[in-house]
């Protein structure tokens, strides 16, 4: 049995974030807590930070970890880490940031180990050999300062058995995780992960560093074995599959999706997509699948991100989609390395393409984040990209924000970047409304790449947002939605 160690596992949410549970700190408690460690999870919205430095002087942790992704909120927690080290505890980061970026992240004085990849195995050694520093040389996947302050990274392991790692749904309060999905079709939807990693070679991406090309599962048996009892005991209506790729192996997605036997939104790719795939979707109650459809560029998609997907496959898959009952959404990432203007238009243009294709459709649009270690930060490198010196300083790397900065891109994309991700929704909203009017204007600016005066930019957007998003809130509410279904209504006639 364990000496009863504890250990703080931290990770931070922006305000906005809502229906996804902490997955990455559930397997690793669970993991701590099959070997006799005392973990505790403290899941945090941005604004609510300040009050963690309080519940970890109640918890009095000897171990306290970071569950740290490149990009938004590591200024939060370079300051958490920083204020908690200056208390005594001891730090170690883990997840993405700390894998693709080890020896960065050590650099700092507040940081006392790394965990290099998946962590369950490694941090648990690691707490179990807590203070034999002479034993940390042989920690696999662990990253550490020696006794003269040398930054030493151990080899990787290999990767674990992840039915050894089924979660504990008891390390949380489930009920705080299910939220409305689906336009609010389901009331009680949760999320949950099946599997790790993609065998797939898109050259943005962290699984080609964090996970080197490979993917494993759950077995559907045991997947299902632990979901069932959740799903009973939460009433759960319907489930969101987090995977990066959840059809890797079809055979095996459709099985749980059938043991499960609810409704369920998964991530796939568009050359799976054939009759027997939509036949398959359509039997399991699939309410949306995801696909990287990533651009619109041939060039962008077969040399520059190497996904091994053409437009092609995205118009075949799209349309195969049509009339199935399952909603299909495509993740755009604009601003890639070498990317021109014109071939962001071709992917403005492919997005209206697909709409008049099936207006039962969806976009997730985001500019390029240059993950270290993947074959397009190094294409951003030489197109004049700077990497951030200090671990604070990768906060600005939001690529929602409507001011991002890219030094890699050569052309003038600053309204692109602010008016976007608002016209594609605008474009998706008028497509599967049918709004005649809303279509011919959103066209025209994507015909022309003019962004400027967008007064109807705007105005249409707090609509859309007034009738999807606000609820019954008031009167003016309801209002506004009742003025937006006649407008609808009648351009429809």
């Amino acid at each position: 049995m364990a000496d009863n160690k504890k250990i703080a596992l931290i990770a931070l949410r922006g305000d906005e974030t809502v229906g996804i549970s902490p997955l990455g700190p559930l397997y690793l408690a669970t993991a701590l807590k099959k070997n006799g460690f005392i973990p505790k999870i403290i899941y945090k919205k941005e604004s609510e930070v300040g009050e963690i430095e309080g519940e970890i002087e109640d918890f009095k942790p000897d171990l306290i970890g970071m569950s740290v992704f490149t990009g938004y909120l590591n200024k939060k927690y370079v300051d958490l880490s920083r204020a908690l080290h200056d208390r005594g505890y001891l730090i170690v980061w883990g997840n993405a940031h700390a894998s693709l970026l080890p020896e960065q992240v050590l650099k700092e004085e507040f940081i006392d180990f790394v965990v290099i990849g998946e962590g369950e195995e490694t941090l648990v050694e690691l707490v179990k050999n807590l203070g034999h520093k002479e034993s940390y040389k042989n920690i696999a996947s662990l990253g550490f300062k020696d006794e003269a302050g040398k930054i030493i990274i151990n080899q990787r392991r290999n990767f674990g058995d992840m039915d050894q790692y089924l979660i504990d749904w008891s390390l949380i309060n489930v009920e705080d995780y299910i939220v409305p999905y689906f336009s609010n079709r389901y009331k009680r939807t949760l999320a949950v992960v099946t599997s790790r990693g993609c065998p797939f070679n898109c050259q943005f991406c962290y699984n080609l560093v964090f996970n080197n090309r490979r993917w494993r599962a759950h077995s559907a048996e045991k997947l299902i074995a632990n979901l069932k009892p959740v799903i009973e005991k939460h009433k759960i209506e319907a489930i969101r599959f987090l995977d990066d790729n959840f059809f890797v192996n079809k055979e095996r997605a459709f099985a749980i999706a059938r043991g499960l036997g609810l409704p369920y939104f998964a991530d796939s790719r568009v050359e799976y997509v054939d009759e027997k795939f939509v036949a398959g979707l359509k039997e399991t109650k699939c309410q949306e699948i995801m696909f990287g459809f990533e651009s619109g560029s041939d060039r962008i998609l077969t040399e520059v991100v190497k996904k091994g997907t053409t437009v092609k496959d995205i118009v075949k898959a799209v349309t195969l989609l049509k009339d199935s009952g399952t909603m299909a959404s495509g993740s755009i990432v604009f601003g890639l390395p070498s990317e021109t203007e014109a071939e962001y238009k071709e992917t403005m243009e492919l997005i209206i393409k697909l709409l008049a294709i099936n207006n039962n459709l969806a976009f997730t649009c985001g500019w390029f984040l240059p993950y270290p270690g993947t074959g397009l930060y190094e294409k951003a490198k030489e197109l004049g990209f700077r990497p951030p010196e200090k671990l604070e300083d990768w906060d600005q790397f939001d690529r929602w924000r409507n001011d991002y900065k890219m030094e890699w891109v050569s052309w003038n994309y600053g309204q692109a970047v602010k008016y976007s991700r608002q016209v594609v929704h605008l474009l998706a909203l008028a497509y599967k409304r049918n709004i005649p009017f809303l279509k011919t204007i959103l066209k025209k600016r994507v015909e022309h790449l003019n962004y400027s005066w967008p007064i109807d930019i705007y105005l249409f957007a707090k609509l859309r947002n007034i009738y999807l998003f606000s609820g019954q809130k008031n009167f003016l509410t309801r209002l506004i939605k009742r003025a937006i279904v006649f407008i609808i209504k009648l351009k429809q006639k």
